[in-house]
């Protein structure tokens, strides 16, 4: 059953473009709170999280397994070390100060899917006491959401911006911990509201394909995708 489920893949990806990664992603999910000099945890998915399907981490596309995890305060940049638990890729790290600390992901796959080159984005913050002071997260786009544990049944302010710039008219998708998914489309600021019904974990995405040529790993090129997502959490 393995090795059919290894050909479908390699059929789907060589006779079917890019329809193998757009249906999956990498998220982050972690606490958004954290305690000054305690360890906190951060755990790196990859699959459909609307659907409920995460990999193993030996079958995550190209080389996803391989991923960096950084951090970045107001000070400096750190990759954080990855351990493979076999569902997920996992970290840790004690913030020694009060602030916003930074997580991201920013990998493109060595390997393409087609003639399309694939890079996976994803972020996470973690505010540590109640000092604001954080660094810019250097993504080529990014979600811009209140740092706190939503309450249900209420509304997430969500902006969607690329470099500093707010991208309108582009859709969003909101995925909730039970299965229930919905594609909003942004504002003219960027901006989404969504609703945060259910208690759990949301993962918000938004995928990005341009024209774009050029040589990866010996390999030409046409188009390039990006997708991005990010986490809330609700109570």
């Amino acid at each position: 059953m393995y090795y059919v489920k290894q050909l479908l893949i390699a059929m789907i990806v060589l006779f079917g473009g890019n329809q193998i990664v757009q249906a999956h992603a990498i998220w982050i999910e972690s606490n958004p709170v954290g305690i000054k000099n305690q360890s906190h945890t951060i755990r790196v998915y990859y699959g459909e999280y609307a659907t409920g399907e995460i990999e193993k981490t030996k079958d995550w596309y190209s080389d996803l397994n391989q991923l960096k995890l950084n951090l970045v305060n107001s000070e400096n940049k750190v990759e954080l070390k990855l351990t493979d638990k076999g569902d997920y890729l996992e970290a840790s790290f004690v913030p020694a100060k009060d602030g916003i600390y930074q997580i991201f992901v920013s990998h493109p796959a060595k390997e393409l899917g087609g003639t399309t080159r694939y890079e996976f984005l994803a972020q996470s913050q973690i505010q540590v006491g109640k000092d604001a002071a954080y660094a810019a997260i250097p993504l080529a786009a990014h979600f811009i959401f209140q740092n706190k544990i939503f309450k249900t049944n209420g509304l997430v302010e969500i902006q969607l911006l690329r470099g500093n710039s707010p991208v309108a008219d582009k859709e969003v998708l909101v995925m909730s911990p039970n299965g229930w998914s919905k594609n909003y489309k942004t504002d003219s600021q960027g901006k989404i509201k969504a609703e945060a019904i259910w208690a759990g974990t949301y993962v918000i995405e938004n995928s990005h394909m341009a024209d774009q040529s050029g040589t990866w790993n010996d390999k030409t090129y046409n188009k390039n995708w990006q997708g991005l997502t990010a986490s809330f959490q609700v109570k």
